[in-house]
């Protein structure tokens, strides 16, 4: 019997599906990473999200696992390298919330571009600033995608569709001339686009890819959109140039200070840059629920049943 143990929170259609297949499907969330490293060696297949990471130590205690799936897109809490060495698959679902995250970036957008935050406090607070509020819209700017895996062709779906022109740059996959994003170069991004969205994985050569000194490239106050991962982002240098005015608005997701299982750090030891960045009017910040929605659980564990048979069909 191919057993198979979920730890995470996932769409019950998976554990359902794979069990009319004849796999041994087990769900306990309640593992932590000490409890699963000693834990009996006795499954094929591992899925998780984010609960714990999965390092040499985890991955030498259980010689018996052939594959991890991760359901969603990022796999910092996996050390795949070691995992591919050892002869275990890692899969992921990023397919699984493209559209959640793509919808999830247009009303980051429709924010910045039409002043909802502040607009709303002010008329909580008995101001009615009519013409202070009126905003641009979506057509008249030039928007700038980095990486263009899954998120990024989805979100140049959305903004294709309203009338925008669309650039994209990705440093590791060529973007075809059929796309619906022109294929771009980052120097190109920089001088014509005004609204800038970050649609990577995180990996060692991304940390901290918008800098002072990316910033300054760009050749026009602008948008700053970030819904892929919290290090990508110099959060310090947001902030500076927030307050000089190059950033005009930034729209975040994600946060540099979020560990691996996605939890932002308490208040009371917030560094400065997060605490300033918390108080700025034009900065909106949502938990990192770009990809979550009810439709995209299920999309995840869709794709992760899917590549499972795969993997046993291979």
């Amino acid at each position: 019997m191919r057993h198979i143990i979920i730890v995470d929170r996932v769409h019950p259609f998976l554990s359902e599906a794979l069990s009319e297949k004849g796999f041994c499907c087990e769900t306990d969330m309640t593992y932590t990473y000490d409890s699963f490293l000693s834990a009996p060696d006795q499954f094929e297949g591992l899925v998780i999200r984010s609960r714990f990471r999965i390092d040499a130590r985890l991955l030498d205690s259980k010689p018996s696992l052939r594959f991890i799936v991760r359901i969603g897109s990022g796999v910092e809490n996996i050390d795949v390298s070691y995992a591919r060495q050892c002869g275990v698959e890692v899969l992921s679902t990023p397919e699984g919330n493209a559209n959640a995250v793509a919808e999830h970036c247009l009303g980051l957008l429709m924010a910045a571009l039409r002043h909802l935050a502040s607009a709303d406090k002010e008329v909580r607070a008995g101001a009615w600033l009519r013409e202070k509020n009126k905003g641009t819209e979506i057509a008249s700017h030039t928007y700038g995608l980095i990486g263009y895996g899954h998120t990024g062709p989805a979100f140049a779906q959305v903004l294709k569709a309203l009338g925008a022109q669309v650039y994209a740059y990705d440093r590791f996959h060529p973007i075809p001339e059929q796309a619906v994003a022109t294929p771009a170069t980052l120097e190109d991004i920089c001088q014509c686009c005004d609204v800038i969205s970050l649609h990577v994985n995180y990996i060692e050569e991304n940390a901290y890819f918008i800098n002072d000194t990316f910033i300054q490239q760009v050749s026009q106050p602008f948008i700053l959109l970030n819904t892929s991962r919290g290090l990508v982002v110099d959060t310090a240098a947001v902030v500076r140039n927030l307050q000089a005015g190059k950033i005009l608005f930034a729209g975040l997701d994600v946060l540099e200070y979020e560990s691996t299982q996605l939890k932002n750090l308490p208040k009371e030891v917030w560094p400065e840059a997060m605490e300033l960045l918390s108080r700025m009017d034009n900065v909106i910040l949502t938990p990192h629920v770009g990809g979550q929605t009810l439709e995209s659980e299920r999309r995840h564990a869709e794709f992760a049943f899917r590549k499972i048979q795969q993997f046993y069909e291979a």
